[in-house]
């Protein structure tokens, strides 16, 4: 099943609007990109979250939008803590969270990984609409 909430990441003018990160050089030191039996194992552990062209992704629907604002706020503090920051795009109580490490050449990470656990847990205390089937 493939996420949208109007459209998908990479249709978006991220690199004209100025939005994507400029890295001169990978870091390779700080992570390492994920191998598909390491990438499919993590998935594994976390429901909802999908791979698709470099970036892990999720949608997660609240009651409203007071309350999807209230998670893009509450998951801010932790991702901040650890210097990684998602995609993020809000339509009323729906919101969209991608990411992908960007000095690994937009690859999905460990530190994506850990990033998608810290929204998890999050986002586990809040009030969520069931998915509609």
């Amino acid at each position: 099943m493939a996420l949208s909430l109007t459209t998908s990441s990479a249709d978006l003018p991220t690199t004209a609007a100025g939005l994507n990160p400029d890295y001169a050089t990978l870091n390779t030191i700080r992570t390492h990109a994920l191998g598909s039996d390491e990438m499919a194992a993590e998935l594994a552990t976390l429901p909802g979250w999908e791979a698709k062209d470099g970036m892990m992704e999720k949608i997660y629907s609240f009651p409203g939008f007071s309350e999807a604002v209230a998670f893009i706020v509450s998951i801010s503090h932790p991702l901040e803590a650890m210097d990684h920051h998602p995609e993020i795009r809000n339509v009323y109580g729906k919101v969209y969270i991608g990411f992908t490490t960007h000095d690994q050449g937009n690859k999905i990470t460990d530190r994506d990984i850990k990033a998608a656990r810290s929204v998890e847990t999050i986002a586990a205390k809040l009030p969520q609409k069931a998915p509609k089937t």
